[in-house]
């Protein structure tokens, strides 16, 4: 007879006229990864959100372990050992790791915060699942995959043995999407339940052992993993077939557009991380930048987008030396820059889409008069 660690029965949850859940029902055995799949709005967060405590049900009931529960609260949930990740993730830039990790539940001696045995701890919880980092570093000068294995380690030191994983790939190279799969199985081996939210198939049939599909905030199917492929679960996604192989027509290339010449930079902890870098991009042509996780890809895109500035060479865009310019001059010369931190660095959360969307033209004549 299947252990369920998860079981969420007949949930509905709508936001005034929307209904986000549509008596939902999700059952997560114990020890399992199990895979939650659908297009952006499906349904996936809220549904978690609700097994999290962010969010209350209108219906419908959740069990752990096979009890009968009520989560008010991230506390509530907990304290039942579920533990989330969430695709923005919730960490203080300023603070270091451990800080980050211990927020909230910190150890004491005497009445006093027991920073030694914190450490312990979270050095053991390092070892056992193999996510090794550095404690004393500051959050901000982490790679989005580093932040990532705080959140992870900030939960299981909570006592997490349930785990949701919202849209953990989202961010992630393909390396750092290895690595982090090495992380899910191990944390299986050790009595840990896995919820792995996603809209990408490729990754859901590599990692999981079963898949809860839905769309429109309702669930169409559910398949065991070696049973299905992409081609089924894309139809269950989207309610029609899809075409997954699309033909790539040769370009030609033109003139130059960008050239970089023998760049160099550092990074935020001061080490040399660009030595000697040249590139030459063509227009018309796309142009990938592979590498294991930490080694420039990062500084490279700040360098060339204005964020850093380099310790020596030059950039060169549309034959304009620009590589002491500012991201407004770059913006004006037509170049654009999707962050990997969309949250951080790519929008004003507290801000409209509308306002988002005009930030960066305030000083336009068609949206602004007088000083700006």
């Amino acid at each position: 007879m299947t252990e369920y660690a998860v079981k969420v029965d007949h949930i509905t949850k709508s936001f005034a006229k929307v209904i986000a859940n549509n008596d939902v029902s999700l059952h997560v055995a114990k020890g399992e990864i199990h895979g939650l799949v659908g297009e952006n709005g499906a349904g996936k967060t809220t549904l978690m959100n609700i097994l999290y405590g962010l969010v209350q049900p209108d219906e419908g009931d959740i069990f752990v372990y096979d009890k009968k529960v009520n989560i008010y609260s991230p506390r509530d949930a907990i304290d039942l050992g579920i533990g989330m990740v969430h695709q923005e993730f919730m960490l203080s830039p300023s603070m270091t790791v451990l800080e980050n990790i211990i927020l909230g539940k910190t150890p004491t001696r005497f009445g006093l915060n027991d920073i030694k045995k914190a450490k312990r701890i979270i050095t053991n919880l390092m070892e056992n699942y193999s996510l090794a980092i550095d404690l004393s570093t500051r959050v901000y000068q982490l790679s989005v995959g580093q932040m990532q294995r705080v959140e992870i380690i900030k939960a299981l030191y909570r006592g997490a043995h349930i785990l949701i994983l919202d849209e953990p790939t989202s961010v992630l190279t393909p390396q750092m999407t290895d690595e982090l799969f090495k992380v899910l199985r191990g944390l299986i081996k050790i009595d840990c339940t896995v919820i792995f939210i996603t809209h990408k198939l490729r990754e859901v049939l590599a990692v999981t052992d079963n898949i809860t599909v839905m769309r429109r905030g309702v669930v169409t199917g559910e398949r065991k993993t070696q049973l299905t492929t992409q081609q089924e679960l894309a139809k269950l996604m989207v309610g029609r077939d899809v075409m997954l192989q699309v033909d790539k027509p040769f370009t030609q290339t033109k003139e130059e557009l960008l050239s970089v010449k023998d760049l160099h930079a550092l990074n935020a902890r001061g080490s040399n991380m660009l030595r000697g870098i040249n590139l030459n991009i063509h227009s018309g042509e796309i142009v990938g930048i592979a590498g294991v996780e930490g080694n420039g890809q990062t500084e490279l895109v700040e360098v060339l987008t204005g964020l850093r500035q380099p310790t020596k060479g030059n950039v060169i865009f549309d034959h304009k030396n620009i590589t002491h310019a500012s991201v407004r001059e770059r913006r004006l010369l037509g170049m654009a820059h999707i962050p990997a931190n969309r949250m951080l660095l790519g929008v004003c959360k507290t801000c409209t889409i509308e306002e988002n969307l005009i930030l960066n033209k305030y000083d336009s004549p068609l949206l602004s008069r007088g000083l700006v």
